[in-house]
C-alpha cells in the first residue's frame, strides 16, 4: 500500500456514516505528511489531535503487517476512552479496515491489547505517575496522548519499549502548560513549526497569539490589517532539528471555532487558560524580556558572513568572538562573531552552533579555525565549567596573549587580571545582559538576515526577568528546558567588542 496517511484517512476512515473530510483545513496536509517520523503536536483543546492519533494507529496497523504500537495516556479513563470510544468504532465503521484488521464479521475487539488479523498489535496503557504499566512491552511505535500530564521522567523509560525495533517512531500530543513542562521542552527539540500568516498590507509574517485579537477578526499585530488565517504557512523555528517534526495547532486554525466564540473565550477564560487551552501556547512565570518582533526588527538585509570578505570593510579589522562552551546533554557550544561600530552599535556577522554530542577537542579546533578565518582580534569565552579547560586549549591553538578573556558572571564587575596565560574577567551578569536586551529594544544591535539566523534568534526569547524584592534588582533567568547559549555568547561578544574598540581607538568606556 503506497497511499499516504491523509489520503488513506479520506478513503477509508468513517465518522459515523460519512467518510472523514479535511475540507477547510489547509494546515493539516503537512502535519499528516510528517506522521511517519518522530512528531510532536502542541495544541489547543479539541483540535482533532486524538482523531489524528486514531488515524495513525489504523494506518500503520493496516500498512505494516505485524507492527506493534504502544499508546499511553496519563490516566486510566483516558486510555479506556481512546480505545472504546475512538479506536474500535473507527475500525468497525470502515468496511476495508474491518476486513483487514478484524476479518470475521462476528469478531469483536475489546480490552487494552488489540491483536489484529494481520498480526499487528496495539497496546494501551496509562502512565500518570510512572511507566511501570508499559514495562515488558516491545513496540515499534510509541504514541503518548496528553503528554503534558504524564510524569516528566516517563519518556526515557517508555522509549525503552522501542529498543528492539528498527522503526523506533515516537508521536506525542498534548496541550501546553508552562514552558518548563516536558511537552514544550520536546516541542523545542523538534522543528517547532508555527502557522505564520502574511499581512497583505505590510508583508509581516504574523505569529498567532493574543496580539492579533482584533474586535472583528484577527489583525496584523504590526499594522492592524485584517488577516486571512487560511493563507498562512508552516514555518519551522528550528529547521536544523534532528529529533523530528513539531507543529503548534490553535483555535485560530480550526474551521469549527467561530471568531466570535474565540473572543468570548478570551473574555471568560483567565489569560493563562486562554493561552494554553485555545492558542496552544505555553505560559511562564515572569515577564519575557523581548518579543520576536523586537528581535527580528534588529535583522538587516545583509546575509550571514561566510568568509571575511562578507564583513563590511569597516569591521574587518576589529572582529571579535564570543563563545559559550557547551556542557551536559543539550547545551551546545555557540560562537558569535561581530564588531562594535563607531556609533556604539554592535554588529553580529555570524552565528555558529556545535551540538552537545560533538567531541570537545573537535569543537575547539573548529572554533579556532573560524577565529583564524575571520582574523578576530579579541575573544571572550565562558570561563566556568568546561571553559576552564577549553579556554586553555583554545589559547594553545591561537596564542592570543592578552586578548583572550575568560568571562565569569559576578554580582559586580572587576578589571581583567592575568591568571597563568589567560586573562580572567568578572562581569556583572545583570548589568551586561540588561545592556544586551536594551540594545535589542532600541535597535543598537544588528543581526544578519532573519532567514539566515533561523533558530539562533529564538534563544533570545527564552530569557525572562523577575524582580528580586530583597535586593531590589532585576534577575534574568531562563526555564530549565530552554536554551540560551546564543544569548550568552552574544553578550560575551559585545563585552569584548567594546573593549577591543576602546583599545584600538583609545576611547574610555
Amino acid at each position: 500500500m503506497k497511499v499516504k496517511l491523509l489520503k488513506f484517512a479520506e478513503r477509508f476512515i468513517f465518522l459515523g456514516e460519512e467518510l472523514i473530510s479535511f475540507a477547510g483545513r489547509p494546515y493539516l496536509p503537512e502535519v499528516y505528511a510528517a506522521a511517519e517520523r518522530n512528531l510532536v503536536l502542541r495544541c489547543g483543546r479539541q483540535v482533532e489531535k486524538s482523531t489524528m492519533l486514531v488515524n495513525i494507529i489504523i494506518y500503520l496497523s493496516v500498512k505494516f503487517r505485524g507492527i506493534k504500537i504502544l499508546i499511553c495516556c496519563p490516566r486510566e479513563e483516558q486510555a479506556d476512552f481512546i480505545v472504546s470510544d475512538r479506536l474500535i468504532p473507527a475500525i468497525q465503521d470502515s468496511p476495508f479496515v474491518r476486513r483487514v484488521l478484524i476479518g470475521s464479521k462476528k469478531a469483536r475487539l475489546s480490552g487494552r491489547k488489540l491483536v489484529f488479523a494481520n498480526g499487528s498489535r496495539v497496546y494501551v496503557r496509562s502512565a500518570f505517575n510512572s511507566a511501570d504499566a508499559a514495562r515488558g512491552i516491545s513496540a515499534d511505535v510509541l504514541l503518548i496522548d496528553e503528554f503534558q500530564d504524564a510524569a516528566s521522567g516517563n519518556l526515557p523509560v517508555l522509549m525503552e519499549t522501542l529498543s528492539h525495533s528498527t522503526r523506533k517512531q515516537i508521536i506525542l500530543t498534548g496541550t501546553p502548560k508552562g514552558v518548563e513542562n516536558h511537552l514544550d521542552a520536546t516541542f523545542r527539540l523538534s522543528t517547532a513549526c508555527e502557522w505564520l500568516v502574511p499581512c497583505s498590507q505590510c508583508s509581516e509574517q504574523v505569529h498567532l497569539d493574543e496580539n492579533v485579537m482584533g474586535p472583528q477578526g484577527p489583525i496584523c499585530s504590526k499594522c492592524g490589517t485584517r488577516l486571512e488565517i487560511q493563507n498562512g504557512l508552516w514555518v519551522p523555528r528550528n529547521p536544523e532539528s534532528t529529533w523530528g517534526r513539531g507543529f503548534c495547532i490553535s483555535h485560530f486554525l480550526v474551521p469549527w471555532v467561530a471568531y466570535e466564540e474565540l473572543l468570548a473565550k478570551q473574555a471568560s477564560y483567565s489569560a493563562i487558560q486562554f493561552r494554553n487551552e485555545c492558542l496552544g501556547l505555553p505560559t511562564v512565570l515572569g515577564d519575557r524580556i523581548v518579543t520576536r518582533e523586537e528581535v527580528e526588527a534588529c535583522c538587516i538585509q545583509r546575509r550571514m558572513a561566510i568568509k571575511l570578505e562578507d564583513v563590511p570593510r569597516e569591521g574587518q579589522h576589529q572582529l571579535v568572538a564570543g563563545i559559550d562552551w557547551g556542557g551536559g546533554a543539550n547545551s551546545a557550544t555557540v560562537l558569535v562573531i561581530g564588531y562594535m561600530r563607531e556609533e556604539k552599535e554592535f554588529q553580529v556577522c555570524r552565528f555558529d552552533r556545535f551540538h552537545a554530542n560533538e567531541d570537545s577537542q573537535y569543537v575547539v579546533s573548529e572554533v579556532a579555525k573560524k577565529c583564524r578565518a575571520f582574523r578576530v582580534c579579541g575573544i571572550a569565552a565562558d570561563g566556568g565549567g568546561n571553559g576552564h579547560v577549553l579556554n586553555r586549549c583554545l589559547f594553545d591553538k591561537l596564542q592570543f596573549n592578552d586578548r583572550l578573556f575568560s568571562i565569569f558572571y559576578a554580582p559586580t564587575e572587576s578589571k581583567p587580571y592575568l591568571d597563568g596565560v589567560l586573562r580572567k574577567w568578572a562581569v556583572d551578569r545583570s548589568a551586561t545582559l540588561g545592556l544586551l536586551f536594551t540594545r535589542i529594544k532600541i535597535k543598537t544591535i544588528k543581526f544578519p538576515k532573519a532567514s539566515d539566523c533561523g533558530s539562533f534568534l529564538d534563544e533570545f526569547l527564552n530569557e525572562y526577568q523577575d524582580y528580586d524584592r530583597h535586593n531590589r534588582t532585576i534577575q534574568f533567568r531562563n526555564p530549565e528546558h530552554l536554551l540560551d547559549d546564543v544569548v550568552h555568547a552574544t553578550n560575551y561578544a559585545q563585552i569584548v567588542g567594546a573593549e577591543i574598540r576602546n583599545t584600538i581607538y583609545g576611547v574610555r568606556r
